[in-house]
């Protein structure tokens, strides 16, 4: 990793931050980057990896979803201030502007958006779709800037706000796209999860792009024995149901609000049991130590599971 220097920082969302990164005064040039791909931040002991939303000779720019407002456990924005320095992983990811085959249709959630942001101003695509999914009227970083690239390129972009919609449904989503479609899907890991399998399960002939440095590993159980330490509850679970939707079933009230894993309104702690991560809040670190997790979208991958709920 190369050392990086914060140039500026401002805020773009309630929970979402824009920072520049350079290199330092005297230091290293950092490695060329494509907007689309994605680099990883070591920021003191906290190590997390986001996308490039533009880049040039200067350096890159990131925007990043900083904890939902409230969390004690917000470690990384407080660290990313103007002048502060960090270490940059090269980057790397393939969901870029030069991609090979020219996407017709895009599928974003949360920060997600960001790999489609950079390849729609790459200027190179026309007529295209994105349907965008957040939480919250005031969380829809870029907006207006892929409203322009609409207008300019012939495109439509079509917002679905989790706070009063619910959850998208992917599937109905999936089969409103041409059979031919070039698709681009962007965003937490059980989203993306979900894309594919409506992709797949929709009859036509779709390719499917996605991208994401944090992938759900795939090794989940497929029951699991849940033991609520505080409650004391336990049950059995599938990995065919949302654990957050078990936990209610069995009279365990853990508040939620997006069930996409971007909020983090679901966090948990785990006293026992490795956990195969598909959120978009918790820290690279965080997710190896799997101390917490978030129902909603993540699993169990062993047969028993303790939770401190």
């Amino acid at each position: 990793m190369r050392t990086a220097m914060v140039r500026s920082a401002h805020a773009l969302t309630p929970t979402v931050s824009r920072y520049r990164l350079t290199r330092p005064y005297g230091g290293e040039p950092l490695p060329a980057a494509e907007p689309g791909q994605h680099v990883t931040l070591r920021v003191g002991p906290r190590v997390k990896t986001f996308t490039v939303v533009a880049a040039g000779a200067e350096g890159y720019e990131l925007a990043v979803r900083n904890r939902h407002r409230g969390d004690r456990r917000d470690h990384l924005s407080p660290r990313l201030y103007a002048g502060a320095t960090v270490k940059v992983s090269a980057p790397a990811g393939r969901f870029t502007a030069g991609h090979p085959a020219p996407f017709t249709h895009f599928l974003a959630a949360g920060v997600g958006v960001n790999p489609v942001l950079a390849v729609l101003a790459g200027g190179r695509l026309r007529g295209w779709t994105l349907v965008y999914v957040d939480r919250g009227a005031d969380e829809f970083p870029f907006l207006d800037r892929l409203r322009e690239l609409a207008r300019d390129q012939g495109g439509t972009v079509v917002t679905h706000d989790t706070a009063t919609g619910g959850r998208p449904d992917w599937a109905a989503t999936v089969a409103a796209i041409p059979a031919d479609g070039v698709v681009g899907a962007c965003g937490p890991p059980a989203m993306v999860a979900a894309v594919r399998t409506a992709a797949e399960e929709t009859p036509g002939e779709r390719l499917l792009i996605t991208d994401g440095p944090a992938s759900a590993t795939g090794e989940v159980a497929e029951s699991v024995e849940v033991e609520c330490a505080k409650s004391g509850v336990t049950f059995e679970a599938t990995r065919h149901q949302p654990l957050l939707d078990a936990l209610h079933r069995n009279g365990v009230a853990v508040p939620f609000s997006c069930r996409q894993g971007i909020c983090g309104t679901c966090e948990v702690g785990v006293r026992a049991g490795r956990i195969d991560h598909r959120d978009e809040v918790l820290t690279d670190e965080e997710k190896a130590e799997s101390g917490y997790m978030l129902p909603c979208v993540s699993r169990s991958i062993d047969r028993r599971l303790v939770l401190d709920v």
